[in-house]
């Protein structure tokens, strides 16, 4: 979504504007352009951008199109052949807004987000549509008779559904939704749609980990239509710690039954023995899944691992990153990376002696990055530093690269002794408009330090991106 756009959402509203047409196109031959809004196809009205290529993927040999250009509508008629694309961009993805979120989790993020972020960081999103398009996890709680007709209709498949519990009251404390607790059935009533779908557990101390984090794997296993389970621990901003305690005590005191003497708490960050015992369970399902199902099926977030200074899984046991985007194994990807630039021989083989960077990394991912880095030199002749980041802008509890600031950026290494330029990790820009999460680009940041900066998924680009400097990036 872009940073203008509609964030409410109007249900009934229908059209949407144009952002680009494809020279060549059927859009093109219509004379349509960038600002003009189409409301329909065939009499259908679009909705977003699924109706559009659902209707004009079933449109038959002659189609009729309804478009808006200064307030004024016209109809055209379209005659259709096999290898015809219509090449019509639009400015949104969704024509009349974001669905809400209607639950109140407790250990919302969005609730924890300070003031002054972008805009659309404050939006609680739970829109079946989003989760089709990009991977968005849903709560399915808000979904009208009219939503699952929908979804089945045009086969929304696969979505990605947060479960966080199966014990239906336990569920519905957690999401304060008086429809939270039917989860199985929804996931069912799906599965009897044919739409697939991987879920999510999102991890809290002490509530819904232990006894319940076996309860839930085992209620969702052979349920019809499932891809996966990730498991991923709760992410808090001192906002977050320790609110709605009595709310939270009640619901921990009901829920876990797995750890005598775990005190019931609020909202918290996880305890090593805890995080061990997530491990171990994690474990014990994993071995199971694999001789039974031939895969893990269950997969935990990379944090579990590095916050008590285990290695991540090896590739193998991802099973294909079926929960890639929810960063489930995102770790091993960059070490996987990694291990194929050491494999090169010969030309292939970076050469960068003499040259010298900063490389910028949040502190979950810092002691990996050293070792790594380390690594990296000695192969290369490079002499890249790793400058772990506090973040400062949502609290030092918050450790992930993909919530780093701008402002934690200039804050860390305002005063760094290094020379060369920074490395700093591409997910913390936005693949929409590439700002940080406190709006600032990277040629800011740079101009704020004096010193050139590049943007990185892993250590392949940094030693392109490095060798493409030349002698601009040596000392």
């Amino acid at each position: 979504m872009s940073e203008k756009g509609q964030i409410l959402f109007r249900r009934g509203r229908t059209g949407g504007e144009l952002e680009a047409v494809v020279p060549g196109s059927l859009g093109a031959t219509l004379g349509l352009r960038p600002g003009d809004i189409v409301h329909s196809i065939d009499g259908k009205p679009l909705r977003d951008v699924i109706d559009y290529q659902f209707y004009s993927g079933t449109a038959g040999e002659i189609a009729e199109v309804e478009v808006e250009r200064d307030g004024e509508r016209t109809i055209y008629e379209v005659e259709l052949e096999g290898d015809d694309i219509w090449g019509l961009g639009f400015t949104e993805p969704t024509f009349d807004g974001i669905r809400r979120c209607t639950n109140d989790c407790p250990f919302c993020f969005v609730k924890q987000v300070p003031r002054g972020m972008r805009r659309t960081l404050y939006i609680k999103d739970d829109d079946y549509r989003y989760s089709f398009l990009y991977g968005n996890f849903v709560t399915l709680t808000n979904l009208s008779e009219e939503d699952w007709a929908r979804i089945g209709e045009q086969g929304l498949s696969p979505l990605n559904v947060s479960v966080h519990a199966t014990e239906p009251q336990l569920r519905r404390d957690l999401l304060r939704h008086p429809r939270a607790g039917e989860i199985l059935d929804d996931l069912r009533r799906l599965a009897g749609m044919g739409i697939e779908y991987n879920t999510q557990l999102v991890l809290n101390p002490g509530i819904n980990d232990g006894e319940q984090l076996d309860r839930s794997v085992g209620d969702l296993k052979d349920l019809p239509g499932i891809l996966s389970i990730a498991a991923v621990p709760v992410g808090l901003t001192p906002l977050g710690i320790g609110r709605d305690m009595k709310k939270l005590e009640g619901i921990a005191g009901r829920s876990n039954r797995a750890m005598p003497g775990l005190p019931a708490s609020a909202i918290r960050k996880y305890s090593e023995a805890e995080v061990r015992d997530v491990l171990a369970r994690t474990d014990r399902w994993q071995r199971r899944f694999r001789a039974e199902r031939g895969e893990n099926f269950l997969y935990l977030g990379d944090e579990f691992y590095l916050m008590v200074g285990e290695s991540v899984p090896a590739s193998r046991n991802y099973d294909g990153f079926p929960q890639l985007e929810d960063g489930i194994g995102i770790t091993r990807t960059f070490l996987d990376d990694w291990s194929g630039v050491k494999r090169r021989r010969g030309t292939r083989r970076p050469d960068l002696r003499g040259v010298r960077a900063t490389l910028a990394c949040a502190t979950l991912i810092a002691p990996t990055m050293e070792r790594v880095v380390a690594e990296f030199n000695d192969l290369t002749g490079a002499a890249l530093r790793v400058r772990p980041v506090s973040n400062g802008y949502f609290g030092p509890e918050i450790v992930v690269s993909g919530l780093l600031t701008g402002s934690d950026i200039l804050a860390a290494l305002r005063d760094d002794p290094g020379d060369g330029p920074i490395l700093l990790p591409r997910v913390m820009f936005s693949r929409l408009n590439g700002m940080t999460l406190d709006d600032m680009s990277i040629e800011q940041l740079e101009a704020a330090l004096g010193r050139r900066m590049l943007a990185a998924h892993n250590l392949s680009e940094v030693a392109r991106d490095l060798a493409a400097l030349g002698t601009s990036a040596a000392a």
